[in-house]
Order: structure tokens, then sequence, then C-alpha cells
């Protein structure tokens, strides 16, 4: 009776050693340090709980879109996190340093209420892991400088920011999928036709054909290359002799104006560009320095957890 029972006792031990081995009890593993299920579910109940008083309903198509966004989001913090707080403790710096303290001060002010803790709680985080975030940036940060030509450039890429305004054309378009129905368009266009009224009926762009084809001011940058480049070369008031071929099919294009660039007096407005050139220079050496950290990670995901393959 004692052998039956101690081998009983063994198949029990067996049985709940094996259910707690397949249970799991991280959500991803960084570097082999685990981040635990329960903080995963502790920050996603937050955000859910945060986003349903937002009017967010997860049991809706697209509830369960967003959600589904959320969680992949959400992992990818806890991931980044981890990484932050690792090289933290790794690099030894200094969590009081004042010029931390002073980060996460200028974050509290910019709190609409005030209430950081109630921020921390809809941001599903912690005041540990914004001292971590603060103490990366201001140690990777701190011997960033820029010279006078690494302002100078900030200026002319981003001269609008400053008063200036970007070159921009104001057109219209008809979007049809094959170039001899963009050639006959031309040829009716050339012969009186009304831009607008063959646009209503003709395009198969759904966001500007009611319009007539209105496209609005653009600047460069915002449409695609081939687009661009032929509404930027043509004059105001003139029909493309040619269709624009494009990936979304043939185009038709009207310039109706051409706003040619306006910019600032660089003189007056260098302070802030420094500032802002300066800004930009240290975030992305922040960004490069991070990138390389979840480059080079070992991560292993919970099997439930684990991202779909795209």
């Amino acid at each position: 009776m004692k052998k039956i029972t101690s081998l009983i006792l063994i198949f029990i031990l067996l049985a709940v050693f094996n259910g707690c081995a397949k249970k799991e009890d991280f959500a991803v593993k960084v570097n082999d340090k685990a981040v635990s299920m329960t903080t995963y579910n502790q920050k996603l109940n937050a955000i859910k709980t945060y986003l349903q008083k937002q009017g967010i309903d997860f049991n809706s198509d697209q509830g369960k879109t967003t959600l589904e966004s959320v969680k992949s989001d959400l992992l990818e913090n806890l991931i980044s996190n981890e990484l932050i707080s690792q090289q933290v403790s790794k690099s030894k710096w200094d969590l009081n340093d004042p010029e931390i303290a002073k980060q996460v001060e200028d974050l509290k002010n910019q709190i609409p209420d005030g209430d950081y803790q109630k921020w921390l709680d809809q941001q599903a985080t912690t005041n540990e892991e914004v001292v971590n975030y603060f103490a990366f940036t201001v140690n990777v940060e701190k011997d960033v400088t820029v010279t006078d030509q690494d302002v100078k450039q900030y200026f002319d890429s981003n001269y609008s920011k400053y008063g200036g305004q970007e070159e921009q054309v104001k057109a219209r378009h008809i979007l049809v999928a094959t170039e001899q129905e963009a050639l006959d368009i031309i040829a009716q266009l050339k012969a009186g036709k009304d831009f607008a009224t063959l646009a209503k009926e003709k395009s198969t762009d759904t966001g500007s054909k009611d319009s007539g084809g209105d496209l609005g001011y653009f600047s460069r940058g915002q449409m695609v290359p081939a687009f661009e480049e032929a509404a930027f070369s043509q004059k105001i008031g003139q029909v493309s002799d040619k269709p624009v071929k494009t990936d979304y099919g043939y185009h038709v294009i009207f310039v109706e104006d051409h706003k040619q660039a306006v910019k600032p007096d660089f003189a007056k407005v260098k302070a802030s560009v420094q500032k802002d050139a300066l800004d930009y220079a240290k975030n992305q050496k922040s960004q490069s320095y991070f990138s390389k950290l979840r480059q080079d990670a070992k991560i292993e995901y919970a099997e439930s957890l684990k991202p779909k393959a795209s």
C-alpha cells in the first residue's frame, strides 16, 4: 500500500509540475529578462479602460481591429521599456541627475489637468518607466551639437515652420484605368469640354471626382513622384499634353495655380531654428541608439502573444 501511495503522489506532483510548465508566466523575454504576463494584462486593461471611456466598443469590428493594434503596440512598448531599463542599469546612469528631474517636471507641466498619476494610469505606464526614459535620452543626447551648416540645412528643409511658405500647386485631375481613356479625355478638353464636368463623369478617384477632380493646394512630397513632377512643371491654366502614369492609373492634370516658395529672413529666426535643429539632432541620435539596441536584442514571446508573420 505504501508503494502504491508513493507512486500516486509522484504522478500527482508530476501532473502539477507539468501544468505549471505549460502555463505561460511571461509575456515577453528581453535578453532573457522576463516581463510578466501580469504586467502585460494590467497595462492592457488600463489601455482598454481608457479607450472604452473614449467610446471604443471592443465588440465591434473596428473595436476588434483596434484591440489587435493595441496589443501589438503594447508588446513593443514593453520591449522598449525593458531595453531602456537594462541600458540605464548597465550604464549606471544617475537617476537623480537634475536634468532628468527637470524633464519629468516639464512633462508634468504639459499635462492639461496637472494630475500626473492619472496621466500615468491612462498611458499604462509608471513613474519609474518615465524616469528611465529621460535617463536614457538625457545621457544619449548630452554630447550632441549642431554646426552652423546643420542649422542652415534644417532651416532650408523646414522654413514653413518659421512663417515661410513652401512652393505649392493647386490642381485638378481625372484618373482613369487606361492610357487610351486618358488620351480621349485630353482630346475632349482641348475641344472645349469642361474639366470639372468630365472629372465628375469619368474619374475613378472617389476622393475627388465629386468636386470635379479638385485636389486643392499641395506641396512637394505630398503626391507620388510622377504626378508631382508633372503638376509642378505645368503652367497655370494648362492641361497635361499626355497622361501621367502612376500605380493608381493614368492621370489627366489641370493646374489652376502655382505659388512660389517664400522664405522668411533666416537671421530673424535663427535662434529658434538653432534650438529646433539641436532637438532634431538629439532625437535622431536617441532613435539610432535605440534602434541598435532593438536590433541586437534577444526577444522571446509567450506562445499566445507571438506576432503573426506578415
